[in-house]
C-alpha cells in the first residue's frame, strides 16, 4: 500500500513541475532480478522522484548520511528504505557504518529489489558527467564476493531540457545492463576500476555528455535548426531529439578536431543570427509559418476557446494559489545552493506551503459558508491551479504569436531578411554534413 501511494505521489508531483517526459529503454528495468541503477545526479533529490514516477517497482535510493537527519525527509528515507552512505567529506560521518550499509544492500539484492545510486558522488550542474566513485562497483563485487545474489547494473540517464524552469522536460533513458562477468570471474585487472569504467561508458551511452555549456548550447542552436529546415517544422519526441543532439555532439568533435577555423565561423554566424532573433523577440518556428487565412482563423477560434473555457477556471485557480506559488519560488532561490538544487527546493518548499495555504483558505471558507460550498471550494483548488499552469503558457504564447504577426506585416523586409540569413546557414551546414560523411568514409 505504501509503494502505491509513494508512487502516486512521485507521478503527481512529476506531473506539477514537468510539462512533458518521456522514458526510453523501461524494459531494462522491469526484469525479474535484482537490480543496481546507477543514475547521473543532474537535480538533487529531485532525480530519485522522476524515477519513482515512471517504476512500477520500489526504489531503494542510497542517500548521504547527512539528509537521514533531515526532520523532513528521514521519514521518507525510512519507509522507502534508503540506505544511508557515510562518505568522508560529512562533518561527523564514520565511515565504519558502510559495512552495515553494504550488508543492508546485499539483503535488498537477494529479495529482487531495486537499489539507485548515483556514482558521480554529488549533485551538480556540469554539462558533463563527473568522474565515478567506485561505490557502484565495491557493491556488486561485494555482493559476489558474499555469496549473495548479484545484481544486474543498469545505467539510467536523466536529461532535463531546462532545470530550474517549472514546467520543463525531462527525458529518461535506461541502457543495456553493463557487462560484470569478467569482472566478477576475475578475468579483468583491477576489477573494481575496470568495472566502475564500464558503468561510466554505460552512462555517457545515457547522457549527453558533452565538455562544456558553449558547447551544449551550440548542439541545441543546431539541433533547432535541423528540426526547422527547409521552411517546415519537424515535430520530433524527446527520445529522437537526445538521438539527434547525441549525433550531433560527436559530429561536432570530430568537425573541429578536423575543421577547426570552420566551425568557429559557423558558430559566429549561427550565433550572429540567434542574437538578431532574440533581439526582435522571434523564435525559430516563426519564420516557418505562412500566414494563411485557414490558419489565422484556426488561432483565433483557439483563443477564443481558452478565453471563454479556461480563463474563468485559470482566474480561480490564481485567485487561490498565486500567494504559495510566489513564496514557493521566491523561499527556492534563498535556499537553493545550485540550480541543480532549485527543483528540489520547489518541490519540498511547495508541498508544504500549497498544503499549509489550501487548508487555512478552506477553514476561512468553511467560517462563512455552508458544508457544500466548502466541498465545491476544496474540490476547485486543484484543476483550478492546473487551468491556472495552462492560462499561463497559453497566454505567453497567445501574445508572442500576435506579436510576431503585427511585427511581420509592419516589417516585411526584416522577415525576408532572415530567412535569408537562415537559407545561408542551411547551406553552410549542409557543407559541414558532406565533410562529416567524406571523413567517416574508409580510405
Amino acid at each position: 500500500m505504501f509503494t502505491r501511494i509513494w508512487r502516486q505521489f512521485c507521478i503527481l508531483v512529476m506531473k506539477v513541475f514537468y510539462r512533458h517526459y518521456e522514458v526510453a529503454g523501461l524494459e531494462h528495468l522491469q526484469v525479474d532480478a535484482p537490480i543496481l541503477l546507477c543514475a547521473n545526479h543532474a537535480n538533487a533529490l529531485a532525480d530519485a522522484v522522476v524515477l519513482q514516477a515512471i517504476s512500477t517497482r520500489l526504489i531503494h535510493p542510497m542517500a548521504r548520511s547527512g539528509l537521514f537527519k533531515n526532520p523532513v525527509l528521514w521519514p521518507i528515507l525510512k519507509l522507502i528504505q534508503a540506505v544511508p552512505v557515510y562518505r568522508r567529506q560529512d562533518a561527523g560521518a564514520d565511515t565504519t557504518k558502510n559495512h552495515d550499509s553494504f550488508a543492508r544492500c546485499y539483503d535488498l539484492f537477494d529479495k529482487k529489489g531495486v537499489l539507485l545510486i548515483f556514482p558521480e558522488g554529488q549533485s551538480h550542474s556540469d554539462p558533463s558527467l563527473r568522474p565515478l566513485k567506485t561505490g557502484a562497483a565495491r557493491v556488486v563485487l561485494g555482493a559476489s564476493l558474499d555469496g549473495r545474489q548479484v545484481p544486474l547494473i543498469v545505467p539510467v540517464g536523466l536529461n532535463f531540457s531546462d532545470k530550474g524552469r517549472f514546467r520543463s522536460t525531462v527525458f529518461i533513458k535506461f541502457g543495456a545492463p553493463v557487462a560484470t562477468e569478467a569482472f566478477i570471474l576475475g578475468k579483468e585487472d583491477n576489477q573494481v576500476k575496470g568495472l566502475t569504467r564500464a558503468i561510466y561508458r554505460g552512462l555517457d551511452g545515457v547522457t549527453l555528455n558533452v565538455d562544456s555549456h558553449e558547447e551544449m548550447d551550440f548542439i541545441k542552436a543546431l539541433e533547432r535548426f535541423f528540426a526547422l529546415r527547409h521552411g517546415k517544422y519537424r515535430q520530433r519526441s524527446l527520445e529522437l531529439r537526445f538521438r539527434a543532439l547525441k549525433k550531433l555532439a560527436q559530429a561536432e568533435r570530430r568537425l573541429t578536431e578536423l575543421y577547426p577555423e570552420k566551425m568557429l565561423e559557423i558558430k559566429r554566424r549561427l550565433q550572429n543570427f540567434e542574437r538578431m532573433c532574440r533581439n526582435w523577440d522571434i523564435r525559430d518556428y516563426h519564420l516557418t509559418v505562412k500566414y494563411r487565412p485557414t490558419l489565422v482563423t484556426r488561432f483565433v477560434l483557439r483563443s477564443l476557446a481558452i478565453i471563454l473555457l479556461i480563463l474563468p477556471l485559470g482566474l480561480w485557480g490564481i485567485l487561490n494559489s498565486y500567494a504559495p506559488f510566489i513564496l514557493t519560488r521566491w523561499l527556492a532561490t534563498k535556499v537553493s545552493k545550485g540550480v541543480d538544487q532549485y527543483d528540489t527546493a520547489k518541490m519540498v518548499i511547495g508541498l508544504f506551503l500549497f498544503v499549509i495555504f489550501w487548508t487555512a483558505q478552506t477553514v476561512y471558507v468553511a467560517g462563512f459558508f455552508s458544508e457544500k460550498v466548502v466541498l465545491f471550494y476544496s474540490l476547485s483548488l486543484i484543476p483550478s491551479a492546473s487551468a491556472a499552469i495552462m492560462l499561463r503558457n497559453e497566454r505567453r504564447r497567445i501574445l508572442e504569436n500576435i506579436r510576431v504577426f503585427f511585427l511581420f506585416i509592419r516589417k516585411r523586409k526584416l522577415r525576408r531578411y532572415l530567412e535569408v540569413r537562415r537559407h545561408e546557414l542551411e547551406q553552410e551546414l549542409a557543407h559541414l554534413v558532406r565533410l562529416i560523411k567524406q571523413s567517416s568514409r574508409p580510405d
